[in-house]
């Protein structure tokens, strides 16, 4: 283990106001080997979830690319652009995985259909801007599923997590 010292010193005095001490994690262990790209965003998936069946290969492959498109924590597909993080429209998702535009909604709306993905409308300044989240069974940008992906996806979700944590978003709600 490695030991990470902070202190906060008065630059007049030289006096040590505060100083913390915390133990962390070395990037190499000779017993667990180097700790790959600990801080970067991620992507993972389940062994144990399956994929619908009348899911393809290619659109699981298809997802797997869009699943890296994902903005972390949140599983919205989106990019960073104009000021802040945008969302991927239906004709971007087709150019991410190689479809034609027409070929994108049918994409797109098999996947809603499966409850791969979800459809979020947002109206603002009267606008309506559309976002589509994965679902995190499948693929999951993050440790903790917040609540809005929970009420996108809790017809699955309610299949795999424990009864006190179905409880706690239903407390969210009320």
């Amino acid at each position: 283990m490695l030991e990470k010292e902070t202190r906060i010193v008065d630059r007049g005095s030289g006096e040590v106001l505060k100083k913390t001490t915390h133990l962390i994690a070395p990037m190499f262990d000779e017993e667990k080997g180097y700790l790959f790209w600990a801080r970067k965003s991620f992507m993972k998936s389940y062994l144990d979830i399956d994929f619908p069946k009348e899911m393809s290969f290619k659109e699981i492959g298809q997802m797997t690319a869009l699943a890296k498109k994902m903005c972390p924590k949140t599983n919205m597909l989106g990019y960073r652009g104009n000021g802040g993080t945008r969302p991927y429209n239906v004709d971007k998702i087709g150019a991410v995985i190689g479809l034609k535009p027409s070929q994108s909604y049918s994409f797109v709306r098999k996947m809603m259909r499966l409850g791969i993905m979800a459809e979020v409308k947002i109206k603002t300044s009267g606008k309506v801007e559309v976002q589509y989240y994965v679902n995190p069974m499948h693929y999951f940008s993050g440790n903790r599923i917040p609540l809005n992906l929970y009420l996108l996806f809790h017809k699955q979700l309610d299949q795999h997590i424990p009864g006190y944590a179905q409880e706690g978003y239903r407390r969210q709600i009320k």
